[in-house]
């Protein structure tokens, strides 16, 4: 089984890096949005932005044998990969048709609330 999807990252080259993710389509989103976050100082370096996000996306499994594949495709014709595929364009700074900074106001995790004392 599994919640599959790929994850294409668009640098305005011929070819884009993908990242394939075995159970990651239900919090999607989310990590998305995180990964957003953590690259944020990179958005205008397309390459280390990428790499800084996939570092984040997989770091719980980073040593692991299975759950995430890296591959590269042509940009020719359309993104279907067969299963959920969502295009971050590091160019543009897109999350498909949404710009970075509403697509993390959209997803991105609240900070915790601080507990305020009163007397």
């Amino acid at each position: 089984m599994g919640a599959r999807i790929n994850f294409v990252f668009k640098d305005g080259t011929d070819t884009s890096v993908v990242l394939y993710s075995h159970w990651g389509q239900t919090d999607w989103e989310t990590d998305i949005a995180g990964a957003l976050e953590h690259a944020k100082p990179r958005w205008s370096d397309s390459s280390y932005a990428t790499r800084m996000m996939i570092s984040y996306l997989i770091q719980d499994s980073i040593l692991d044998e299975t759950g995430f594949g890296i591959y590269s495709i042509n940009n020719v014709g359309s993104f279907d990969l067969y299963e959920e595929t969502v295009v971050i364009d590091m160019v543009n700074n897109y999350v498909d048709s949404t710009p970075f900074s509403d697509f993390i106001a959209a997803y991105g995790l609240l900070p915790p609330k601080v507990l305020v004392e009163t007397n």
